[in-house]
This record gives structure tokens, sequence and C-alpha cells, in this order.
């Protein structure tokens, strides 16, 4: 019996000899020479995309419309207020080093009818409807900045168009129809707190600059008065946009507030579109595609 269990101690003396041999040899091996732990870095992480390569994101919007008129003294002569519906589709591509740079072309069709508080060409005060229809187009491109793993910051710039028909009495007989067309240039930047990879939030400052502005005019031409084709151009100014919302998991939800103000415009045929302002403030909900 003795003898028994000096065998069995001396072969587990050899196997906790020779055992942790092979282990040990075979951890140096696997370890790169000359790098710790410290410094691994997680290869998914480091070449992640920031943005998907293509991504599309239908939307619909609310937006209470204001548009007020004044006179050289600043008199408020005439005010629009109410609801219009904004329909939109905004196709986005990604590209570049972990798709930063990026192009996309917000594109929107908006109409609705708004209470008029005003007067007729000849002055008499008028309450009526107006009834607005327009159309924008935004290319624009821009580049995500990563400040650390949470926030994002995106310079953006582009280029804009937008037409609209504003349909004053909307139909009425002593109505009229004005028709605009604004060519401009756009600036802004985004910042964005991502929560994690399906929440994120973020809020946006950008400044759209008329390059030119034109509108048109044919009074008379609903059985009051003899018709008469005008054509005016306000003066440029910027319009400035303030944005806030999120992103969660693909919904995409959005507060907004714009202001405008069209300076008086150069006299034809005796008449001038005066100092004008536009203000929106808006609720958009939409939802991301990534294709």
């Amino acid at each position: 019996m003795r003898k028994f269990l000096a065998v069995q101690a001396a072969v587990f003396g050899l196997s906790f000899l020779a055992g942790p041999r092979p282990a040990l040899a075979k951890n140096e091996q696997s370890k790169p020479r000359g790098v710790s732990a410290s410094a691994k870095v997680d290869p998914a992480e480091a070449s992640a995309d920031v943005s998907p390569t293509f991504d599309l994101a239908p939307r619909v919007e609310w937006r209470f419309f204001n548009w007020a008129e004044f006179t050289p003294k600043g008199t408020q002569t005439l005010s629009e207020s109410g609801s219009l519906f904004v329909f939109g589709l905004d196709p986005r591509f990604a590209f570049g080093p972990n798709k930063r740079f990026f192009v996309e072309a917000d594109t929107s069709v908006y109409l609705g009818k708004v209470d008029y508080d005003g007067a007729q060409l000849n002055g008499v005060p008028v309450k009526s409807k107006t009834g607005y229809f327009g159309f924008e187009l935004a290319p624009t491109a821009g580049y995500v900045f990563s400040l650390g793993s949470r926030f994002q910051l995106t310079p953006m710039a582009g280029i804009g168009f937008e037409y609209w028909n504003r349909d004053v009495g909307d139909g009425d007989a002593r109505g009229y129809d004005e028709k605009y067309t604004v060519y401009r240039i756009q600036t802004g930047v985004r910042g964005t707190y991502l929560l994690n990879r399906n929440v994120r939030f973020h809020s946006t400052l950008q400044l759209k600059v008329p390059v030119a502005i034109s509108e048109s005019v044919r009074v008379g031409a609903r059985g009051v008065g003899q018709p008469a084709d005008i054509s005016v151009s306000p003066g440029i100014s910027p319009a400035i946009l303030v944005e806030g919302g999120s992103t969660i998991y693909g919904f995409n939800v959005a507060l907004y507030f714009e202001t405008w103000t069209l300076t008086q415009s150069n006299l034809d045929k005796g008449m001038l579109q005066p100092d004008s302002t536009r203000k929106l403030f808006g609720l958009r909900v939409g939802h991301s595609f990534s294709l």
C-alpha cells in the first residue's frame, strides 16, 4: 500500500512540474511582442462607419405660418397666419473614410390655407383666406467630426431653391396670385449627442442667404379692374433657422423656428412689395431607412 501511494505521489509531482510549461509557452507565443494589454484597440470600433452609405428619410411636418407686411414707418398693414402641411423626402449619401463625408438633397412640398387680415389694392379692409402652395429643394454637403465617443460636430453648406404661390383671397374675385422664386446659399452647423447606438439628440443653427428673389403678380385677372403684370425683386436679407430634435431607433422628431425678412422691393407700374416678414414654427416627424 505504501509503495502504491509513493508511486502516485511521484506521478502527481511530475505532472505538476511539467503541466504548466506548455500553457505558459502557448501564452507567450500568442502575445505580440512590444504590445501591452492596455494598448489594445477594438478593431470593430476603430473601423466603424459614422453613417450608413445610403439613407432615405420620408417625413411630414406641421407649420404654424405667419406673414406680415409693413409701411416704411414700421406700421403693420397686413397679417396672415395659420397652418401649413409639409411632405418631404430626404435622400443622403455618405462616403469617404468611415463615411464621414455626405451629400443630401432635402425635398419638400407644402400647402395650406391661412387667415388673411389686410386690404385690397385700393385700401379697402378685407378679412379673407390665402392659399399657399410651395416647393423647396436644398442640396447640401457636410462632414462629421467626432469630439470624443459621444459628441459629433457637423458643419454643412449648400444651395437652395424655393418656389411658392400665394393666392390672396383663395380664389375670390377681389384677390390675386403672387408667385415667388428664391435662389439662395446656406450654411450651418449641427451638434449631436450619442446616448447609445440607437438614440441620439441634435441641435442645428443654419443661415439661409438669398442671392436672387423675384416676385410676379397679375392683378385684375379675376374680373376686377384691368389685368396688369407686375414683376418686382424684394431686397435680400438672410433667414435664420434654429432646430432641436432626436432620433430614436430610426424615428426622427424635431422642433424648429425660422425667421426671415424681405426688404422693400423695386417699383413696377406704381406698385411694390413692402417690407415683409415670414416666420415658421414647425414640428417634423419622419423615419430613416438605411440601405
